[in-house]
């Protein structure tokens, strides 16, 4: 069992003001909820970084929403169910689909200028899509632009406190209802407890927890981990989608190659220059990522290449300039040229498709907990996300967090004092936890360790033998005295990766069968007869709940 919290309560010796929300994390999900909360009410951003820091800045391909005819939302849900290999809730999908063009017209109030072509915002296709329906600006630099928007349109709110830098260790909660959060400003290195009544989750993603990621280095898993040792519910957490095309540079860094690239016509060719994904599936390159990178997996293996190649060398220099300045400028940097040159790509970490477990209105099962984005589990991915899914389920679900929050507090009035008081009895409460006592190594040296193993053994291709050496590494120190107690940042990450990555190799060696982003050597195909079903971690239990 995991210890209740990173530090102890009692090292919080200041109690900043009350308020209505707080918001964690400020990407797309977290900022449109506290934009739109903060009409009517005071809320607090608690963001781990700087205020833009978030995966939604590196969002190259766009946004999906099907707006323009003969497209409509039934082949947009058609297309994410297909995606999700049978364990979507097709409540939430719905949900998604058919609020996403309203969303649309939300992120144009906000002053986001999507790509026009003759008059039109112009779409085009991805991974997975049956009809052209991305929307994007800036070419390949959609997230940029988002979040550039958003954060100036939070920035003009009266009500929103901001707290960049700002590394939130736990969630307070008292009689499974929410009285605040604990943080450090890292800053400053001051810890404080902020009460407040409603709390919402949009930490991102866990990419760092793998070797290769598209991730942004702040994604270690916090949210997770904090909703988890709150008694939080964790869903589909076994399933990590890692994205087919990123490129690495001269220095060593990553850098994705937008799937947008192959929907304009790129293809994918083995190191032999062969294409490979023709008669794979019906799309080809554009069949769905689990898929296209499954592919790419067993030809790379096969011609002990740890690359293949994207090819956009057939496709008009002008439509690429316009299109993809930033990985036209990327490339270039790195003596490519995208017009005349095969660019080496592999499979990297990308997207967590499960997470903190929802309802349709972003609520967790704690009081007054709200999930939203990557760091949610709302059943609109199931076991593979649909392309450019990402960002248009943050501001649906967010919407809907917003409208909850804004209803309840509409009626009711905040008992700040009793808020208070059971601060007090938390901090009151003695600390039990039973942890090992173990002198810890250099904690930069565990985090590269776990690393390579979760890449090795709990990556794309999964075995028991693999699975079972990965727990046997983090239960070495999952429970280690010597990391908790910490002040310093990384100790506090290296606990939540280690924390996040237990929940999903637990996920992964009970789920006996590949499906979608889940694929193991030892039981190659698709169980629907007895894995049709969700894994759910919660307070040290495992339960399962069946597909609606």
């Amino acid at each position: 069992m995991f210890p209740r919290y990173v530090l102890n309560p009692k090292s919080f010796k200041k109690v900043t003001g009350y308020s209505n929300c707080i918001v964690i994390g400020s990407g797309i999900a977290g900022l449109s909820t506290a934009i739109n909360l903060s009409k009517q009410h005071k809320v607090k951003i608690l963001t781990k970084s700087t205020l833009p820091e978030s995966t939604t800045w590196y969002a190259q391909g766009g946004i999906a929403a099907a707006i323009k005819k003969p497209d409509f939302w039934k082949n947009h849900y058609e297309d994410t169910i297909e995606a999700g290999q049978g364990l979507c809730d097709s409540s939430a999908v719905k949900i998604l689909v058919r609020k996403a063009p309203k969303m649309i017209e939300k992120l144009i109030e906000f002053g986001i200028n999507f790509d026009i072509s003759s008059g039109e915002i112009s779409l085009t296709t991805e991974g997975g899509h049956s009809f052209p329906r991305i929307l994007h600006a800036g070419g390949d630099a959609t997230g940029e632009e988002i979040e550039k928007k958003l954060v100036e349109n939070a920035k003009n709110s009266k009500n929103i406190e901001f707290y960049p830098n700002y590394f939130v260790t736990d969630i307070l909660a008292y009689k499974n209802r929410v009285i605040g959060v604990m943080g450090l400003d890292t800053d400053k290195n001051l810890l404080e407890i902020h009460p407040c009544s409603y709390i919402i989750l949009a930490s991102g993603g866990i990419g760092q927890l793998y070797e290769l990621t598209t991730n942004p280095e702040i994604s270690t898993g916090d949210g997770i981990a904090m909703a988890y040792r709150a008694g939080a519910s964790i869903m589909d957490i076994e399933f990590i989608q890692f994205h087919p095309t990123v490129f690495k540079t001269k220095d060593g860094s990553l850098f994705l190659i937008s799937e947008a690239l192959r929907g304009e016509g790129a293809y994918l060719r083995d190191c032999n220059g062969k294409r490979f994904m023709l008669n794979k599936h019906p799309r080809a390159e554009l069949a769905p990522r689990d898929i296209v990178v499954k592919e790419m997996v067993r030809v790379m293996n096969e011609s002990q290449c740890h690359y293949v190649y994207l090819d956009a060398t057939h496709l008009p220099r002008s439509m690429l300039k316009i299109r993809f300045p930033n990985i036209i400028s990327k490339l270039k940097e790195n003596g490519l040229d995208l017009k005349k040159d095969l660019i080496k790509v592999s499979p990297a970490a990308h997207y967590m498709n499960g997470g903190v477990k929802t309802g349709h209105d972003g609520l967790t099962d704690i009081e007054g907990l709200y999930s939203c984005g990557e760091v949610a589990a709302t059943g609109a991915h199931g076991a593979n996300r649909l392309a450019s899914n990402s960002l248009i389920e943050g501001l649906v679900y967010g919407w809907n967090i917003y409208k909850d929050i804004n209803k309840k507090l509409k009626r009711e009035t905040a008992d700040k004092n009793n808020i208070k008081k059971n601060i007090e009895k938390v901090l009151a409460k003695p600390q039990t936890a039973v942890l090992k006592e173990k002198k810890i190594k250099d904690i930069d040296k565990i985090i590269s360790e776990l690393r390579t193993i979760m890449s090795e053994n709990v990556g794309i291709l999964r075995d028991k033998k693999g699975l079972l050496e990965a727990r046997d590494f983090i239960e070495n120190y999952v429970t280690n005295k010597d990391l908790y107690g910490r002040k310093t940042k990384k100790a506090k990450e290296l606990i939540n990766m280690l924390t996040v990555a237990k929940l999903i190799i637990n996920a992964a060696r009970i789920r006996k069968e590949s499906r979608g982003t889940h694929q193991r050597n030892d039981y190659p195909q698709k169980d629907n007869k007895n894995w049709k079903k969700h894994i759910i971690q919660k307070n040290g239990k495992i339960f399962y709940k069946e597909v609606e």
